[in-house]
């Protein structure tokens, strides 16, 4: 059964050469990517890229759909859980509108994964349970058994769902087994040694895990041998076998293969720090440099991917704008008619003149109550055409505004990215602060992609209308999350951090817009305090209201900005707020607090500092 996936992917690539259709060329590109998924992750994404060219200058929708669920699988590898997710819900809503309901099933249990690794589990049981709805109608089960699998990892954790797990995985591998599906028998069978390996039955956990390990890589199957290694380490850890680095260098050397490179930072540093300990410079060199180039393609990868989906996300206000010019020029031509049909009046009455003087009074009556009628219509016209250029500039003003917030919030990662790079080029650094400032990069990249998803929101709030679904969030949870994505900037500045919130306090809101307020306002009171500073954070519950309040001990606020501190004022933000873009962060927060139905204000300390607050609705 062995090697079955690469004579597929030759009997595909032989097709290529002999197939006219270009629809069934599409389908046959998509096939290819998604069988190349867990062999070779560049060559998956060329054979994507291929298709979704092709897929776009034919129109052809399904294979448009496919091409954004493997970019979601894709993406999945990529270590880019944001960029993944929205891929899935468009593939979601393209096989919506064809009626897939088999590709349906697919997706939506892969937004039920990505879910379950946000820790949204509410929201991971409802995709789940729509995918085994949908997963049980088809009438060919083949993809049945990858929604049972997902089933199982959703609630492998839930001990009420033990049964219905077990039976998920038995079900999964009886279908697997009907058509031969290689790749999730050798899923099932790592299931199987973990369950080998809880049961303390070691030696044959672990002899299953090394057969699983060379028929995945015999098969073409580079990422589940990874995966086969990677828990293969993780047993030999926790038994205490001296050999776990064996298992650790096998998964750098299959992610190399398969270009996984995202997955092998943790690897590549935890080896790293072991041959440092153990005075092997010349391995730890090695590794130091993977780990360089790692972060290298990550960055990369992870601003390409950034820059094609907002590409992708702009394509539809290109279209929108190229559909507002037609409408524009429709109704400039129904203008021309109008006055072109005045013109043939005015023309035909003067030859009707001649047939007497009643004939020409009554079409004298006629002319002028239909010139009135056109008139009417010619100024609701032209009221629709200044409607319109005032909406381009509003969109003019919002392009402005996109720009400076993407040059804010990413040209400052990108640039220490760069200077650590020179240090490590030039050997200024030492093993331990280079092995440091690399973990603080990868950091500063997570967050800096975690910005661009609060700024993808905005974006589309503004764009295609935002329909506001309050939840009840923890308040003091939220606000310790906000400050532990900022810990670098107050431990810099050893700043005193007073949290002032009652355990249990609930708010209305939108998680992610609210948080976006909560960085914003935090960063904003911590770059303006002065070392060894204090900041308090405060909630105050009055009239079934919330206010939380952030108080630094800065210079303040200049008087002469304070009362336009959230408004956008080109070219004139002096004072705190001109530094480093603080004044266009601060108007999108008081949008977000506006489509919550909260409100937003700030204010001077009395003895220094100054004051940012927002109130929303209590969720208690």
């Amino acid at each position: 059964m062995l090697h079955a996936q690469s004579h597929e992917i030759s009997r595909l690539r032989k097709e290529l050469y002999q197939v006219k259709d270009s629809a069934r060329y599409v389908d046959i590109l998509n096939r290819l990517s998604t069988l190349y998924l867990p062999y070779n992750l560049d060559t998956c994404f060329l054979y994507i890229n291929t298709a979704q060219n092709l897929a776009d200058r034919l129109h052809y929708a399904r294979g448009k759909a496919a091409v954004q669920n493997n970019l979601g699988n894709y993406y999945v590898l990529r270590s880019n859980s944001y960029l993944s997710y929205r891929f899935y819900l468009d593939a979601l809503r393209a096989f919506e509108t064809l009626g897939d309901s088999a590709s349906m099933c697919q997706v939506l249990s892969n937004i039920a994964i990505y879910y379950r690794y946000e820790g949204r589990q509410p929201s991971a049981t409802y995709y789940m349970s729509r995918a085994m709805d949908i997963g049980r109608r088809l009438p060919k089960d083949s993809l049945y058994a990858m929604v049972l699998v997902n089933y199982h990892f959703v609630h492998g954790t839930d001990s009420t769902r033990r049964d219905s797990c077990q039976w998920a995985l038995e079900k999964a591998y009886s279908i697997a087994s009907r058509y031969n599906d290689e790749r999730m028998l050798l899923r099932l069978r790592m299931y199987e040694a973990d369950k080998l390996f809880r049961k303390k039955q070691y030696a044959p956990a672990q002899a299953q895990l090394l057969q699983i390990m060379q028929d995945a890589e015999e098969g073409g199957y580079t990422y589940l041998a990874l995966y086969a290694a990677d828990q293969m380490a993780t047993y030999r850890i926790q038994l205490k076998q001296a050999d776990s680095t064996t298992y650790k260098a096998a998964m750098v050397k299959y992610g190399i293969a398969g270009g996984y490179w995202e997955l092998l930072l943790p690897t590549a540093t935890e080896l790293y720090t072991w041959y440092t300990q153990h005075g092997q410079r010349q391995e730890a060199a090695r590794y130091s440099a993977l780990m360089l180039n790692i972060l290298q393609k990550e960055s990369n990868n992870k601003s390409q991917g950034e820059l094609d989906y907002m590409a992708y996300f702009m394509q539809g206000r290109r279209l929108n704008a190229l559909q507002l010019q037609h409408r524009s020029q429709q109704q400039q031509l129904d203008t021309k008619r109008l006055e072109n049909r005045r013109r043939r009046y005015l023309v035909g009455g003067l030859l009707l003149s001649v047939v007497g003087i009643a004939v020409l009074l009554g079409f004298f009556y006629y002319s002028y109550k239909r010139s009135r009628q056109n008139a009417a219509r010619l100024a609701e016209k032209y009221r629709e055409i200044s409607e319109k250029n005032t909406l381009l500039r509003t969109h003019d003003d919002f392009k402005n505004k996109l720009i400076s917030l993407i040059a804010h919030d990413f040209r400052l990662p990108l640039v220490h990215i760069k200077e650590i790079t020179g240090f490590l080029k030039d050997e200024a650094l030492s093993m331990e602060e280079a092995s440091a400032l690399l973990t603080r990069v990868e950091r500063s990249s997570r967050d800096t992609l975690y910005t661009f998803d609060s700024i993808l929101r905005w974006i589309s709030s503004q764009l295609s209308g935002f329909v506001y679904t309050p939840e009840r969030c923890d308040l003091r949870e939220l606000v310790s999350a906000a400050l532990q994505s900022l810990a670098d900037v107050i431990s810099e500045k050893q700043l005193r951090v007073t949290v002032n919130i009652p355990e249990g306090l609930q708010v209305l809101a939108e998680r992610e817009m609210l948080q976006f307020v909560h960085r914003n306002f935090i960063h904003n009171a911590a770059k303006f305090s002065p070392r060894e500073g204090a900041l308090d954070i405060t909630a105050v519950v009055a009239g079934g209201q919330i206010t939380v309040t952030v108080r630094d001990e800065g210079v303040g606020i200049p008087e002469d900005i304070l009362p336009q501190l959230f408004e956008y004022r080109a070219n004139d933000r002096p004072g705190r707020a001109k530094q480093q873009g603080a004044g266009l962060a601060l108007i999108i927060c008081k949008d977000f607090m506006e489509m919550m139905n909260g409100t937003v204000y700030a204010a001077n300390n009395p003895e220094k500092g100054a004051a940012l607050s927002y109130t929303l609705p209590a969720g208690n």
